[in-house]
């Protein structure tokens, strides 16, 4: 009797521990914060998942600040471990308007696999963005969909779909190297300009030693014009 119920009570908690073993899945992002406009830019997607006995794929969206969304593309997928994705045709616009100044774009960047992969971690995908010239400057954010009917989820063992939670990517559009170059040059030429100016008046003061300010010479107030 105490052994059945021993046996009992030990099944009960293994039990209970399975249904409440929680399922977890999630996605990020890993690759430059500095973006030049007229450039191609390549983000690595990791996926992390728990508890799911192993999944068949993963579905995910994308969503990008709006202000920047016009001069953004993607131009290119490369699929590692869920290798059944999108393949084309390229580029896909974001050109869906989303709250909260989001633009959303319309292809699921996920995949399918043949074989059920291990719960783990994988570097499931290379995306590939374009950024169009004149893009305006500052941060921007990055951000997978959570709310149907492009919510991001993994398909575990039992194709049961589990939701992801929201991950973001911050990025900054700086200067293209030949705006800064001109920057560079205009300095570099106000500061010469200024150095010019003051080297006039300084060989004026020297060749006029009766009147420090040149009131009375109308030949030296031409050195300040």
């Amino acid at each position: 009797m105490k052994k059945t119920l021993l046996t009992a009570i030990i099944c009960a908690i293994t039990a209970s521990r399975a249904v409440f073993a929680q399922e977890s899945a999630t996605l990020s992002f890993t690759g430059p914060s500095s973006w030049v406009p007229g450039t191609s830019i390549t983000l690595s997607v990791q996926d992390t998942y728990t508890n799911l006995g192993g999944s068949y794929a993963v579905s995910y969206w994308l969503d990008v600040s709006s202000t920047v969304a016009p001069f953004l593309t993607i131009t290119g997928l490369t699929h590692f471990t869920f290798p059944n994705g999108y393949n084309g045709p390229f580029p896909i616009l974001f050109d869906l308007p989303q709250s909260g100044g989001f633009v959303g774009e319309p292809v699921d960047l996920g995949g399918t696999s043949n074989i059920l992969i291990p719960d783990g971690s994988y570097h499931v995908t290379d995306i590939t963005f374009a950024l169009a010239v004149g893009a305006p400057l500052g941060t921007y954010t990055l951000r997978t969909t959570i709310a149907p009917p492009r919510a991001s989820i993994q398909t575990d063992a039992n194709f049961n779909d589990v939701g992801i939670p929201q991950a973001t990517f911050v990025f900054t559009v700086v200067p293209e190297p030949s705006t800064l170059a001109l920057l560079g040059i205009g300095a570099v030429g106000s500061g010469l300009l200024i150095y010019r100016r003051r080297k006039h008046r300084n060989d004026a003061t020297d060749q006029c030693g009766e009147c420090p300010d040149h009131s009375d010479h109308a030949q030296w107030r031409e050195w300040f014009d």
